[in-house]
């Protein structure tokens, strides 16, 4: 705990929490803690992100929740037209988000992205 933690947070529980990895995706994402658990914000090459959530109290069984974000703006917006999650989608085991995580890094680019990519080959420099 630190001056910068509220003082009803209780963050004991996490230290029994086994540390959750996903060695099958490429990026890194960013952590951090939240009042319902564990935050993880990854953004792809590809202009697209996932964000997961690890819900304190549950089994890696069913304790994930998952949506897909549009990392093109900033912050990074959730976005449900993709065929990888067409929403939010609780009660995730580990090894469903790492499939969907594998399957969103691997999405085409993002439109936003594509356009951008056009217009700097269009650029006289």
């Amino acid at each position: 705990m630190s001056l910068f933690d509220p003082i009803d947070s209780d963050y004991q529980s996490f230290l029994l929490m086994e540390s959750v990895v996903f060695p099958q995706v490429l990026a890194l994402p960013t952590h951090e803690y939240v009042p319902e658990g564990e935050l993880y914000t990854f953004c792809f090459a590809n202009g697209y992100g996932a964000l997961v959530v690890r819900l304190s109290g549950y089994t890696l069984a069913d304790a994930f929740e998952l949506c897909v974000l549009d990392c093109t703006q900033q912050p990074p917006e959730p976005t449900f037209c993709t065929p990888v999650a067409a929403s939010v989608l609780p009660g995730l085991s580990h090894e469903a988000v790492a499939q969907l995580l594998v399957q969103a890094e691997q999405l085409p680019s993002h439109p936003a992205l594509l356009q951008a990519q056009m217009s700097l080959l269009a650029e006289v420099f």
